[in-house]
């Protein structure tokens, strides 16, 4: 079929008017033969809209002679005073895909992003689509940082001595998202998932200097066995005061805890995290992370 027989062709729906079925035939049909795995249950998709705060009613679909083409998801949060959207997936079924249909679509989802009183909007898209980031920028959106996933198995014993810092002159401390949300070197333009304000079982560690100043933070999340072992660890943000001439040393004490306790054998891995800071990755090289995936961050001012 033809581009401009599938732009003649296409119906283009709410997915609030389509059935369950319906649109969990579009996830995963749009995303068949992805990079990896996403095919969905009808209870995990139905998670995920509840989860990601997904708005059926501004979420678009296609269908061509009646069958699923094609979606986007939709994601709508008023945070601080400010709307911001979030394209929760966008996916295309093989068969319309290299036709124009994900540009089609991606005009509908930033309309109906507008619709729902967005002012800001935010995606993030695997580096090597080039498919999918042609359609994005179509739609106005714009490459503003780099995101990594990372993995480690096993304990990180050894790690001070790969990154020394003098432990003596900072403390740590677990404080509340939404205090961390307010430091003046927070950052606010990140994935989706890695949002403070989407990180419910979530927890936040600052850094304080000697005199009690904070100087760096992580979000992560950490899970437990039934005999309260540490199962895993996930880093979601870290940042650190660029005006601090001993930022290294700051981010080297808030990633020693926010991975720790270091004997403990368990998974350790990184969520869509910035790239913007070459110390933090090289601490996460240092202690034998390794790249999962890449991702661009993209963002549009409607």
């Amino acid at each position: 079929m033809k581009p401009s027989t599938v732009r003649e062709s296409v119906e283009i729906r709410r997915l609030a008017d389509c059935t369950f079925r319906q649109a969990v035939e579009l996830w995963n049909l749009g995303f068949a033969g992805y990079y990896s795995d996403m095919t969905l249950t009808l209870d995990k998709f139905i998670a995920k809209l509840g989860s990601e705060w997904i708005r059926p009613e501004l979420s678009v679909a296609a269908f061509i002679g009646g069958e699923p083409a094609g979606f986007v998801l939709v994601a709508v949060k008023e945070v601080d005073g400010v709307n911001l959207a979030w394209n929760g997936g966008t996916g295309v079924h093989p068969a319309y895909r290299g036709k124009g249909l994900a540009k089609l679509l991606m005009r509908e989802a930033v309309a109906a992003m507008k619709e729902g009183g967005a002012e800001t909007a935010l995606l993030e898209v695997v580096q090597k689509n080039a498919a999918a980031l042609a359609a994005y920028e179509s739609a106005g959106f714009l490459v503003c940082d780099e995101l990594i996933g990372m993995k480690r198995m096993g304990a990180l014993n050894g790690i001070s001595s790969v990154q020394p810092y003098a432990a003596e002159a900072y403390s740590t401390v677990r404080a509340k998202l939404q205090q961390i949300a307010k430091l003046p070197f927070f950052r606010h333009e990140t994935a989706w998932t890695s949002a403070w304000f989407n990180l419910k079982d979530g927890e936040g560690i600052v850094v304080l200097d000697q005199e009690g100043v904070i100087g760096a933070y992580v979000l992560v999340r950490k899970t437990y066995g039934e005999n309260g072992e540490l199962q895993g660890v996930t880093l979601f943000q870290c940042a650190a005061d660029s005006s601090r001439p001993d930022r290294k040393e700051l981010l080297c004490a808030v990633l020693a805890e926010a991975f720790g306790p270091s004997d403990e054998a368990c998974q350790r891995s990184v969520s869509n995290l910035s790239m913007s800071d070459p110390a933090v990755i090289e601490w996460l090289e240092a202690a034998g992370f390794e790249a999962v995936y890449t991702q661009y961050l993209m963002i549009a001012k409607l």
